[in-house]
């Protein structure tokens, strides 16, 4: 106990004021040499759609050696939209790396080191147990913040189950965060620490380094070490994350027990209910509560146990039938249901250079998101400022439906009719819209004169 009061001294007071416990000043120096070796800072160049132009963007962030046969682990808002990757290793060599796979979902990536030139030792941290850690306990968090080169920072476990709602989205566009919980420290996170290493004294991996705050001091997030582990493991066996979807949303029960009739930590409240899931086809509704899936009872009193729940689901097979045993008023059924796989949350981008945006393909994911009929057309993901896209009035957010007449089924239809009216050189360019529940006509002139735009009757 000695040790932490000292070091807890050495972190508020600064070292010139009191100097630290030899033990723990021991083991930090045993923890920082035992991964730095490790460590990794990648400097990938991303691929941004976002702004109406396809950007290529130099980006910094850190990772972590896991596999002699060099895979490097970071996060997915790091590598997950990279074209190219360099890295850099502790012997400051640089070498390049090729993004395996990815999951937006849990934040996480798989980048895999070119070592045919490399003639250094490659080094592999050791993966501890996040199950295991406590609040209080001191750790570190390693990695290049600021583009600054490989740094140490000592704090302790602020809580290790802090929730996020899944409305939370990487600077990708994709949401993230709902099958999982985040360890919270305040050890120092910085921009470039993304993808880097969360370490206890003993010199393991507890955590991957994800998230830094501008609205807050010494708070910084992690993800969970055993959720890196299970995503690390199905990106190298199956080349992707692999979850079931039955089309649910919950939220916690607390306040609501008394209204709904349930006790203390019994059950899970359906909030909501996607279209056209299975869900709403096995006749499933907003109130009903799940008391049991596949026999196994469940709960969420808090928003903390909701990732627990939704995970159940997803780590289910995609197609195999589940039972659930509802609540509904004061009655008890049971309903069979099958999963579906959950398919990709964002579609294939493509820059429309010569009108002045970007769109992206419709996944089933985004037509459920946006409220949308069919996954039919695409979508607008940015607008390019003072081009003909934004003098005509077109919005990111837009569905095109037609392109001077032309149906457009999905992307390749519609980059399909975009080449052949380039070749044409047309000057005015007809775009059907779907903007809300409003279609609407949006003229371009590829000149870029005036802005017109009207509602269809």
């Amino acid at each position: 106990m000695l040790r932490y009061v000292t070091i807890a001294l050495i972190l508020m007071t600064g070292a010139s004021t009191a100097a630290p416990d030899v033990t723990v000043q021991q083991d930090i120096f045993h923890a920082r040499d035992k991964v730095m070796p490790a460590l990794v800072h990648i400097q990938p160049v991303i691929k941004n759609y976002n702004t109406g132009e396809l950007e290529k963007q130099a980006v910094i962030g850190s990772g972590i050696v896991f596999h002699h046969d060099g895979y490097v682990v970071t996060n997915y808002h790091v590598a997950g939209k990279a074209e190219r990757i360099l890295c850099t290793l502790a012997d400051k060599e640089i070498v390049p790396a090729t993004f395996v796979g990815g999951d937006p979902l849990t934040d996480i990536a798989v980048i895999k080191l070119d070592l045919e030139k490399y003639h250094g030792d490659i080094r592999v941290a050791e993966f501890g147990d996040s199950d295991s850690v406590q609040a209080g306990q001191y750790v570190m968090a390693m990695g290049s913040p600021l583009a600054l080169s490989r740094s140490v920072s000592v704090g302790v476990i602020s809580t290790k189950d802090r929730y996020f709602s899944a409305d939370v989205r990487l600077p990708s566009g994709e949401r993230t965060g709902r099958y999982n919980l985040w360890i919270q420290t305040d050890a120092a996170i910085n921009p470039g620490n993304s993808g880097g290493p969360l370490v206890d004294l003993e010199g393991r991996v507890i955590g991957i380094n994800s998230r830094a705050t501008w609205f807050a001091n010494n708070i910084g997030f992690a993800i969970p070490i055993n959720v890196v582990k299970r995503v690390t493991d199905a990106i190298l066996t199956e080349g992707r994350v692999t979850r079931s979807w039955i089309g649910l949303h919950c939220q916690a029960l607390q306040e609501l027990e008394d209204y709904f009739g349930t006790s203390r930590n019994v059950g899970v409240l359906i909030s909501s209910i996607d279209p056209g899931s299975p869900a709403e086809k096995a006749f499933l509704r907003a109130g009903d509560i799940i008391l049991e899936v596949n026999g196994q009872p469940v709960s969420a009193r808090f928003v903390e146990e909701l990732p627990a729940f939704y995970r159940l689901i997803a780590e289910q097979p995609p197609g195999s039938e589940i039972t659930l045993k509802l609540l509904r008023g004061d009655q008890q059924y049971n309903f069979k249901l099958a999963t579906k796989l959950l398919g990709d949350l964002l579609g294939e981008d493509f820059e429309v250079k010569g009108w002045g945006f970007t769109v992206k393909a419709i996944t089933k994911q985004m037509q459920i998101e946006n409220q949308l009929d069919d996954t039919l057309g695409v979508m607008v993901s940015g607008v390019k400022p003072v081009g003909a896209a934004d003098q005509g009035g077109l919005r990111r957010g837009d569905v095109i439906q037609t392109v001077d007449r032309e149906p457009v089924a999905g992307l390749a239809d519609f980059v399909a009719i975009y080449n052949d009216l380039t070749n044409r050189t047309s000057s005015k360019i007809l775009l059907t819209v779907k903007r809300g529940g409003t279609t609407r006509f949006v003229l371009l002139k590829v000149d870029g004169i005036e802005r017109e735009s009207v509602d269809e009757q």
